[in-house]
């Protein structure tokens, strides 16, 4: 009896652990395909902070008034230093520059849901 009772108690942790671990695999997969901001991070101040500092994104006069137009810029800049940046790159830095400095709603194909897509 004592061996029936110890497997009764262990199919709901199995099943429980099973439930965790796809749901682990789950968000890791979201995880993947949202932009990484620190990565931006470091590729922008690799690359973007030789021509320009804040001042650039905190200027009246702003080219971006959404993330679509941060984006378009990461891709014209790109294209104008010789357009070594892929798809995941510009996500990245787009990513970066509005968590930073715009905080303008980001799609949830490109950025993490959470409080800093909020906006």
């Amino acid at each position: 009896m004592g061996k029936t009772i110890r497997h009764l108690v262990c199919i709901p942790w199995r099943v429980m652990a099973g439930g965790v671990l796809a749901l682990a695999g789950a968000l890791s997969v979201n995880a993947a395909l949202a932009a990484d901001v620190e990565r931006g991070r470091i590729l922008y101040e690799t690359r973007c902070n030789v021509c320009h500092a804040t001042g650039v994104h905190i200027r009246q006069s702003r080219k971006a008034v959404n993330f679509d137009g941060i984006r378009e810029q990461v891709v014209r800049w790109s294209r104008e230093l010789g357009g070594a940046w892929g798809t995941d790159e510009i996500d990245d830095v787009s990513v970066f520059i509005n968590s930073r400095y715009y905080f303008y709603r980001c799609p949830e194909a490109v950025c993490r849901p959470g409080p800093a897509n909020a906006g």
